[in-house]
């Protein structure tokens, strides 16, 4: 069991040897340093080291004695002191790096490729909460729509909001302000918008988003692979944004 457990305690930042000896005195509760060390076998010269440095971390107390003893303090309220510390290290560290940004941000000068489904996650959420004013989503597949439901539609409160579909009875049930194309509206649609050399043949597209004539992301799928492209501060996605929205007020 010791010997399962070790990896996960060097993930929160111990050694080897500290894992072994924690693991070890966890399971006796309360022992000496001879009796950790000939159960968890670590060296007889390492082990006064490492359990004083195990005390000073807050992972185990000290009887004073001849011989010392010791013994394991509560695990809930050492580990979620430890969660409390690491989430607070992130949040210090995630400011100082914010702060080193001293110089405007240079804008993307093409469009990128997200080939990782954690980042195609995490860069569609990001335009969800980054969204300030409008919102364009070319729909190819009602399923999207369905996956993001409960994010999406808190925006309909907050902003302008257009879904656009090719065909509205395709989406019936997904209560959202969502517009059958018209017109040159459709051309872009019935064109694939991530298809070509570079992406190759992407079988079926899931949507098009336009984020406040700023910010465009497509995903398509090809196969078992998921992938988008992306792209921001180029006038292009700020007049393709706003033609289609001027269309959909004329229709």
């Amino acid at each position: 069991m010791t010997v399962e457990i070790v990896p996960g305690l060097r993930a929160i930042g111990m050694n080897e040897y500290e894992a072994s000896v924690y693991s070890t005195l966890v399971g006796l509760q309360k022992a000496t340093a001879r009796d950790i060390h000939e159960l968890s076998g670590v060296p007889r010269g390492r082990i006064y080291e490492i359990l004083n440095d195990l005390a000073r971390r807050g992972f185990i107390g000290v009887e004073e004695g001849s011989p010392a003893s010791y013994y394991v303090l509560d695990i809930d309220m050492v580990f979620d002191r430890l969660k409390e510390d690491y989430v607070r290290s992130l949040d210090e560290t995630r400011e100082a790096l914010k702060s080193l940004s001293v110089k405007p941000r240079i804008p993307p000068v093409s469009f990128f490729i997200l080939r990782s489904g954690w980042a195609i996650e995490n860069h569609i959420s990001s335009l969800f909460r980054r969204v300030r004013k409008s919102m364009v989503i070319l729909c190819y597949n009602p399923e999207f729509l369905r996956r993001y439901y409960t994010i999406i539609k808190p925006l309909e409160r907050k902003i302008d909001l257009y879904v656009v579909v090719r065909k509205s009875e395709e989406y019936a049930g997904i209560n959202l302000p969502i517009y059958e194309a018209e017109g040159t509206v459709v051309d872009l649609l019935d064109s694939a918008p991530v298809n070509g050399p570079v992406m190759g043949d992407l079988r079926r597209d899931e949507c098009a988003i336009l984020v406040d004539g700023r910010d465009f992301l497509a995903v398509a799928t090809a196969g078992s692979g998921r992938y988008a492209v992306i792209g921001s501060d180029m006038p292009i996605i700020g007049y393709l944004q706003k033609t289609i929205v001027e269309r959909l007020r004329t229709a």
